[in-house]
């Protein structure tokens, strides 16, 4: 009835053939599986989306559920439908999952990044295929075993994606060379939840440790480049240099260090403040240092983009920040200044 061209209610059929296929447990229901695939099998592609559907829903995690059939479903195109056997058929074999994940959409290779226990073999191509929904779900996927190189390659891509380093972080299985590799990446944000939301006190242990090499690091180079520093400062003081010609020199050369001093010196004001001012988030008390010592746009613009670099800012920050100097006059910057208005401290 089912292979014939006669018009029949094909849906009722498969309802009528898969309540049978539920019922039958023990060794028939393995001799049933055999008969129930090779009848659905011959009349699959005239089968209405809701049919599939029903099967999908119905028998997507079943045990006997027959490969050929499982794998019909997975490649439908109704993403709905293929879902439900990618993210549970327990009949997949790894050669099979390895076999969509190279030619199946991103929406397929995203219900399968979702399968528990998911293998290297497939994970890997689910890394190198994938766009940024799918590897974040590969990444949120703990049950899912990620080879070195898949771990290299996100940790690569999640440079400017903050939901991909925090699943990264938050993974115990995460290798310390990546995990070091990730670290100079992490927003601001996560760096302050690091202690909540790690997978493994290794990441913990690794950010304290570059956090302090980071430290070293500059103090190494402030006692190298102390002479240099001074000079470039004596030369602005001394009108052998213009403010705007060192600071845009700072800027350039990563120097937020000697920029504080710099601003110190030539405004007057404590060194604890000006570096404060220098590395906080809040530009608002920068923008009326800077004008109030009448530093051109274009110097500002660098320090701006320093400061980005830094404190991984948004472009959207960055170019708030430049308008709000556009905006404000050295004379107003003073007069806020000299008033003792809080944006000063």
């Amino acid at each position: 009835m089912a292979s014939s061209g006669d018009e029949i209610d094909r849906n009722a059929l498969i309802d009528v053939l898969t309540d049978l296929f539920l019922a039958v447990e023990g060794a028939k229901a393995e001799q049933l599986a055999q008969v129930f695939g090779n009848v659905v099998l011959g009349f699959f592609s005239r089968l209405e989306d809701s049919a599939r559907l029903e099967l999908a829903e119905r028998l997507g995690d079943h045990q006997l559920l027959p490969r050929e059939l499982a794998l019909r479903l997975a490649e439908d195109e109704i993403i709905e439908i293929a879902a439900r056997i990618l993210e549970a058929s327990p009949v997949l074999h790894t050669e099979d999952l390895v076999d969509l994940a190279e030619r199946k959409s991103q929406d397929h290779l995203k219900a399968l990044a979702a399968r528990l226990n998911l293998t290297a073999p497939v994970t890997d191509i689910l890394v190198r295929r994938g766009t940024n929904d799918v590897l974040r779900a590969v990444s949120d996927n703990r049950s899912a075993s990620l080879s070195s190189d898949s771990f290299d390659t996100l940790v690569a891509k999640s440079r400017k994606d903050e939901e991909l380093q925090e699943s990264l972080v938050r993974r115990h299985d995460l290798p310390p060379d990546p995990a070091r590799r990730l670290i100079p990446f992490l927003s601001r944000q996560i760096r302050e939840r690091l202690d909540s939301i790690a997978g493994h006190p290794r990441l913990i242990q690794l950010l304290t440790q570059c956090m302090a090499d980071e430290v070293k690091a500059q103090l190494r180079e402030l006692g190298a480049s102390q002479t240099q520093t001074e000079s470039a400062i004596n030369a602005v003081t001394s009108g052998e240099a213009t403010l705007d010609e060192v600071a845009i020199f700072f800027a350039k050369n990563d120097k937020p260090v000697d920029l504080a001093l710099l601003f110190s010196r030539v405004g007057n004001v404590a060194e604890t403040v000006t570096t404060r001012l220098m590395l906080k988030g809040d530009d608002a008390p920068l923008v009326l240092l800077c004008r109030a010592l009448e530093l051109s746009p274009a110097a500002f613009a660098q320090i701006v983009k320093m400061r980005s670099r830094r404190l991984r800012l948004t472009g959207q920050q960055a170019q708030h920040s430049l308008a709000r100097y556009e905006e404000m006059t050295p004379e107003k910057a003073r007069a806020i200044l000299s008033g003792g208005h809080k944006a000063a401290e």
